[in-house]
């Protein structure tokens, strides 16, 4: 059963693929949407991990700057304080932190219709 909805053309050409490697044939190249470009890779893989860490903030009990500074901005010296407070490094890494919450609350959809 494929679902009618914005994206059933993608979800149309997925079957047939699936279908033509069940029946055997070698795989075909991606069409576009398929798979994400080599910098929404590192994104993702990064919002993957700063999910990790955020769900389990209670347990470890990590900061958003230890955020900033294992996941976001590993090759940077972070301030702390004021500095860190006031800081668009700061600000950056609160954004991911709630755009990686967001693709878990069903943001991921929209990624997966391309």
């Amino acid at each position: 059963m494929i679902v009618r909805d914005d994206a059933i053309d993608l979800r149309h050409a997925a079957a047939q693929r699936l279908d033509r490697r069940l029946a055997g044939a070698p795989p075909m190249r991606l069409p576009s949407g398929f798979a994400p470009t080599p910098f929404q890779r590192r994104r993702l893989g990064m919002l993957l991990d700063i999910l990790d860490v955020v769900l389990g903030r209670e347990r470890t009990g990590v900061t958003t700057h230890e955020i900033a500074r294992r996941h976001v901005y590993p090759a940077m010296t972070i301030g702390r304080g004021n500095e860190w407070k006031s800081s668009a490094e700061r600000r950056r890494t609160q954004r991911l932190i709630d755009e990686a919450l967001a693709l878990m609350n069903g943001g991921y959809r929209a990624l997966l219709r391309g």
